[in-house]
């Protein structure tokens, strides 16, 4: 299987090995991001990359450096053009080296070898196709301006959602590319931007560019571009799976998150979550809060036992001994930190906010397979609702898996926003409490393509009748995401082609799947499923 996080690296590495000596790596605000969640500053050291600088940013220094030779890694943006132009002006370095993370309009690079002509200061002009972000070995993002950007309702898009689309077209097009796949595109009906993503991916890759995406004899990756009001419910949802937790309480951004506990002093409080370099937390990012606390504690007692062996140093062997196994047991006195304080602020997180209580809720709304009615599900709510101690925006949560499972009760859904206004959730923040008639209207059952609730046949309906009668191992995680349905139909050859045409050729080898706004962090599971 394809590992995005590999692809991206070695990526990086070539361009890196392919200058000998010391040099300094130029980037953008984009592929900044792009390398930060790929190399430490140790993997570029030890490269010999001894400088890095973004070009685009208003304090960048405008030192020479003609010690160094440049690698030089843009998009080929007008934007990033512009600047390059700027930079062959004056070089700044012995020599350069140009990588552009996407296809390179004939157009932008005539305009570079203009700029380059009098000093012939650039070595070569490449193409390497790494215009996401890789999270993880199959899961990736495309930074746009905003995250919510296409969550529209809208029958056309605006100018500013346009440029999204055509963001996510440039990154999919360079993933494609490096996968050297051209796929069949398949896309959520009803969803404005899914269609003009598909529509534009398909004209790019078939008409503007077909010899570029043309492999021969490779068999076609199908691409499912999804709408996220397909399944709501997912991100409403509190997590507790390790990462899923710590991407809820506490945020990871680009593999890092920050504790939010007054216990550790501040300059701890910051800490990277890298599943390459952490063994630990690759072994347990998807197993439950409970597991993960068990392995914490072994993780504890092994390195209390390290350091009563580390106490002894007594004669020659023990100091050669001592000389050779401190690296490891540094490390494993940072990862023991790191871990005992997230697992510490998760667990206050989750007891301040009565998380547990909450979740049991919010799971028996959410699941099919949980016989719950509407009017015994109101009073649970609304006394959730009335508690002083539990924030607004849980209270909103619950509101609004209530309101998507029982849309059709309408009076009932009324009573739950005016249990709401009387809280003093609308005077403390209207936009939070206006959000219930909001998602019905985005995301309501007449919106989706999906079955959210294995309600719309028999099929369905006996498959849930069974997961009812055989219970769930936890009452924290029995919801399971509809995109696990969604692939699982895909790979069956059940997907349904109303709810989800195709644009173009329809034989496929394998599936990549994006949504358009994002995806929870449990759904990364799905595809192991």
């Amino acid at each position: 299987m394809l590992d995005l996080v590999q692809l991206l690296r070695a990526y990086i590495y070539s361009a890196l090995s392919a200058v000998p000596g010391y040099k300094a790596l130029l980037v953008d605000k984009d592929t900044m991001r792009m390398c930060s969640m790929l190399l430490g500053r140790s993997e570029l050291a030890d490269r010999d990359v001894v400088h890095v600088e973004q070009l685009d940013h208003p304090t960048s220094s405008k030192k020479s450096h003609q010690e160094l030779k440049a690698i030089i890694l843009l998009r080929p943006t007008r934007d990033n053009i512009t600047i390059l132009k700027r930079e062959l002006k004056a070089p700044r370095y012995q020599q350069s080296n140009v990588y552009f993370t996407n296809l390179l309009s004939p157009i932008h690079l005539q305009e570079v070898a203009e700029a380059d002509a009098l000093r012939e200061h650039i070595q070569g002009v490449h193409e390497v196709y790494g215009d996401v972000c890789a999270v993880s070995g199959h899961h990736f993002f495309i930074p746009v301006t905003r995250n919510n950007l296409l969550i529209s309702n809208q029958s056309t898009l605006t100018t500013t959602e346009f440029e999204a689309v055509d963001r996510c077209v440039q990154g999919l097009s360079a993933l494609l590319l490096a996968m050297r796949g051209r796929p069949v595109v398949r896309y959520q009906r009803g969803s404005t931007a899914a269609y003009e993503l598909a529509r534009s991916l398909y004209t790019l890759v078939y008409k503007q560019h077909q010899q570029t995406f043309d492999f021969g004899n490779r068999s076609s990756p199908a691409l499912i571009i999804l709408d996220r009001k397909d399944d709501p419910v997912t991100p409403l949802l509190n997590q507790w799976t390790y990462e899923a937790m710590i991407h809820e309480l506490l945020g990871i951004h680009d593999k890092t998150t920050k504790l939010q506990s007054s216990s550790v002093p501040e300059d701890m409080r910051e800490m990277v979550l890298d599943a390459g370099t952490d063994d630990f937390f690759a072994k347990h990012a998807y197993l439950t809060f409970g597991e993960v606390g068990i392995s914490v504690k072994a993780l504890m007692e092994q390195y209390q036992s390290r350091e009563a062996q580390h106490r002894q140093v007594e004669s020659l062997e023990d100091m050669r001994r001592f000389v050779t196994e401190h690296m490891d047991f540094t490390n494993l006195q940072s990862n023991v930190t790191k871990h005992v304080n997230l697992m510490s602020n998760l667990s206050d997180i989750a007891g301040k906010r009565r998380l547990l209580e909450l979740s049991e809720i919010e799971q028996d709304l959410a699941s099919p397979a949980t016989n719950v009615s509407a009017a015994g599900a109101l009073d649970e709510v609304m006394r959730m609702c009335r508690q002083p101690d539990i924030l607004d925006k849980d209270k909103v949560r619950l509101a609004l898996l209530y309101a998507l499972r029982f849309e059709h009760d309408a009076s009932r859904v009324q009573r739950l926003i005016d249990c709401l206004e009387v809280a003093g959730v609308k005077s403390r923040d209207p936009t939070l409490f206006g959000l219930v008639p909001r998602m019905l209207a985005y995301a309501g059952s007449s919106k989706r393509v999906g079955d959210l609730y294995a309600s719309r046949s028999i099929m369905n309906k006996a498959k849930t009748m069974i997961k009812g009668l055989k219970g769930a191992d936890n009452v924290f995680t029995q919801h399971t995401p509809l995109l696990a349905a969604t692939l699982s139909n895909f790979l069956m050859g059940q997907l349904d082609i109303q709810g989800y045409p195709f644009i173009g050729m329809s034989q496929v080898g394998f599936c990549r799947k994006f949504s358009v706004h994002g995806v929870c962090t449990v759904s990364v599971l799905c595809p192991d499923a």
